[in-house]
């Protein structure tokens, strides 16, 4: 979840802070502060509400603390289990349709989205591809070429990578994410490369 955070407000921190204001705004008005993922978006925002209405541009609600209360409790006390499972599932839903098969890859622009840690113990990637930190895509995102497809993988084919290719969708990009990361490319007996710095390959 803490990748997910990031990308979409900068880092945790930023994110705490901005819910924890947002929380003390409300005073002693009833009322929710909501954590909701938009589909559109492709990313988290947050939304506060007096009269519990849906959100207005569909968005899926991650995590709700519920006003009057102690906004500080809250967010010291959150279970993120939960909510990172709704999150995914929220994620994988909205991303299906966009799935590229590993045949269907050729010619577009590959970015390796492997969380950093992830990418820094790794010893190869899919030939062709450069990695993009998935927690800054709002950063790089505008730095892509527009009119050119783009697919984007991470470990499994799960939350990173599709949410990554989300996020790139809604700045206007042909993005897609590759069904089941590199690890399904490696099992499939497909052709890998070392990282860069790094001699050999490995198939």
């Amino acid at each position: 979840m803490a990748l997910a955070l990031a990308a979409s407000f900068g880092s945790v921190e930023r994110w705490r802070e901005a819910f924890v204001a947002m929380g003390y705004s409300l005073g002693e008005t009833p009322g929710q502060v909501l954590l909701v993922f938009r589909p559109q978006e492709g990313m988290l925002v947050h939304r506060r509400t007096t009269d519990r209405a849906p959100d207005p541009a569909g968005g899926i609600t991650i995590l709700a603390f519920d006003n009057p209360g102690d906004i500080e409790s809250f967010v010291a006390g959150i279970d993120w289990n939960p909510a990172y499972e709704r999150y995914q599932e929220a994620v994988h839903a909205a991303s299906e349709a966009f799935g590229a098969d590993q045949d269907e890859i050729a010619g577009a622009l590959l970015l390796d989205v492997r969380r950093a840690g992830v990418f820094e113990q790794a010893s190869s990637m899919i030939p062709g591809a450069r990695w993009q930190d998935p927690a800054a895509v709002a950063r790089w995102a505008g730095e892509l070429p527009a009119g050119r497809e783009v697919v984007v993988y991470c470990v499994y084919g799960h939350e990173v990578g599709r949410a990554t290719a989300m996020r790139l969708r809604a700045a206007g990009l042909k993005a897609r994410y590759l069904r089941g990361g590199i690890d399904g490319w490696q099992s499939a007996g497909r052709p890998l490369a070392a990282k860069p710095g790094r001699e050999g390959s490995t198939s």
